[in-house]
């Protein structure tokens, strides 16, 4: 059954045995796994079916430190289906390193090793309509399985392949399955505003908002699916008898916020014909877009006490008209009808790169015109491919990668954060329509951070030296210049409520579940104690099964007392 709370008539109190609340890819991954559990389930969504600005406005944020990290509300949506309505589909799996004792990074521990993960690959895979779990190019792709031959070096991978999605939205695609199973009961527009708890500790339900009135639904476990800002924003918020926030005995809820650090920072220049490097899509022996990219190696961040880190070869910049692309210069007068966010950027390299050639802003504009008027036919190309596969087709093409007949491409990276308590979400003074208090964003990194991702770079740089196919130019780059190139990937909201082995490291256990409160569940990267390289859906969805699973076959952990005078949780 799927209803909208508002409308629906919803009585003052509803029983069930398990409250989801968030229905992204977390917890409609969590609800279908349950649909023949036995068990019955409300999913609590607090946007609609459609996208809307007013719901979204619940998103906005107080305040965001440093301005580099991105508005609030940019990367993710309050609607049904979440985040995964406007995600690019990229599945790239946490690798084993990153379950891994690594001492050189603080509070990089996760409570269970790689194998726990790795069980719920390939129904991740199948859940996320990504094909089958092969991140090998000589499993997946025809032709040479690395990017480019001629590298022999264990410090650098070219041979490791990320898969996309279609991208699939899980409100589109799962809603039949949520309306036919009969033991799911899901209401859309029923922002939750207060995780009860009963009177030994434990939790007792939620409280929603069902048009302005509230709902109470009891339930003995709730989890919570919101995402890496919603999650502790509920938790920090608490409850009568948690006024100081839920599960946060330890002051680690909202802390340890991660973000992927990413950057456009030297060049590529491949010396080999262009028919011998794979840079583009193609399509795996099972119809799925897959791309090769570079990584720096397990044995490299082992060996030198580094952190993941992947570097991408990228189009030739946008901006800038000597590039002599028409698809380049179709992109970039089309910048008024993309994200904001992007036409800003543009905007401000445009001001640079207008300086640079002492040109002004007719010039500049009539030279971007000039490249399409010259290249036409092959615009015209482009756009009837583009057209056919990605606006038409149900399985899209990613993103535009083009050839530079020259070999020269900028690198665009995407680097590990150590999980820092200094980064964290907070709660201001503002609140929202709802009376919920609105977040604070104060994203860190740590000089090491800087320190490791340079020299992960120059590894790379010198064994692409050793060869004889391809260069990596980082002239001009340190740890100073590389504060100003790096700016944190802000759909990525990563540990601030992150499991581990005790209260004192962490806010939820092993399964997820919340030390202090039993019942409680963290569901999503919000419980990630460590970011990897990779985007983070892949692998929680695969934790979303594991948890499932959990809740199917695990009776109810007894509750606890928490004692204020040692600020610690005694059973």
């Amino acid at each position: 059954m799927i209803a909208d709370a508002r409308s629906a008539g919803l009585p003052d109190r509803l029983e069930t045995d398990l409250v989801i609340i968030g229905a992204g890819a977390a917890g409609i991954t969590l609800a279908l796994s349950l649909a023949n559990s036995g068990l019955d389930i409300i999913l609590v969504e607090a946007g609609g079916p459609k996208y809307s600005a007013a719901a979204q406005a619940f998103y906005s944020g107080e305040a965001v430190d440093p301005e580099g990290h991105s508005p609030v509300d940019m990367y993710r949506r309050r609607v049904f289906g979440g985040s995964t309505t406007l995600w690019g589909g990229r599945c790239i799996p946490f690798g084993e390193i990153d379950f891994e004792e690594r001492p050189w990074m603080d509070y990089a521990r996760w409570p269970f090793g790689h194998e726990e993960v790795a069980a719920h690959i390939p129904r991740a895979m199948e859940i996320l309509e990504a094909g089958l779990p092969e991140f090998e190019a000589g499993d997946a792709l025809l032709g040479q399985p690395a990017m480019v031959g001629g590298v022999v070096d264990e410090d650098v991978l070219l041979d490791r392949i990320e898969r996309f999605s279609k991208p699939t939205d899980f409100g589109a695609r799962y809603r039949a399955e949520l309306s036919n199973a009969p033991n799911i009961r899901l209401f859309t527009n029923a922002a939750t505003t207060q995780i009860k708890l009963g009177n030994d500790g434990s939790a007792a339900g939620v409280i929603i908002d069902a048009g302005g009135k509230p709902v109470t639904i009891t339930a003995r476990r709730v989890v919570i699916a919101a995402g890496g800002i919603e999650t502790p924003r509920l938790l920090l918020a608490g409850s009568p008898a948690r006024p100081n926030g839920i599960g946060n005995e330890h002051d680690l809820v909202g802390r340890f916020y991660q973000c992927h650090l990413e950057g456009s920072v030297g060049t590529l220049h491949f010396l080999t014909r262009a028919e011998e490097v794979r840079l583009g899509y193609e399509l795996s022996h099972d119809g799925v877009y897959c791309r090769r990219y570079i990584a720096l190696s397990p044995h490299a961040q082992r060996r030198h006490r580094l952190a993941g880190l992947v570097v991408r070869p990228s189009h030739p910049g946008i901006v800038d008209p000597d590039h002599r692309s028409p698809v380049l210069s179709a992109m970039y007068l089309a910048k008024a009808f993309i994200v904001p966010e992007y036409a800003r950027k543009m905007t401000a390299l445009e001001h640079q790169a207008r300086a640079q050639r002492g040109s002004s802003a007719i010039a500049y504009h009539a030279a971007h015109l000039r490249n399409i008027i010259l290249g036409s036919p092959k615009l015209t190309a482009f756009a009837a491919d583009w057209t056919r596969r990605r606006i038409l087709a149900s399985r899209k093409l990613p993103s535009v990668v083009l050839a530079d007949p020259r070999g020269f491409y900028p690198a665009d990276i995407n680097g590990e954060q150590e999980p820092n308590p200094d980064s964290r979400i907070t709660l201001g003074s503002d609140r929202d329509a709802l009376g919920m208090p609105k977040v604070r964003v104060a994203w860190r990194a740590t000089v090491e951070d800087y320190h490791r991702l340079l020299v992960g770079l120059r590894r790379i740089e010198g064994a692409f030296t050793r060869s004889k196919s391809v260069r990596f130019d980082l002239a001009g780059v340190t740890e100073a210049t590389l504060r100003d190139m790096i700016v944190p990937i802000g759909g990525h909201h990563i540990g601030t409520a992150r499991m581990a082995s005790s209260a004192r490291e962490g806010v939820c256990d092993a399964n997820g579940e919340v030390f202090s409160v039993p019942g409680l569940f963290i569901a999503g990267a919000a419980a990630f104690p460590t970011s990897s390289f990779a985007n983070p859906t892949l692998t929680l969805v695969a934790l979303s099964l594991r948890l499932a699973n959990h809740l199917q076959r695990a009776p109810a952990r007894p509750a606890v007392t928490i004692r204020k005078q040692a600020g610690a949780v005694h059973a």
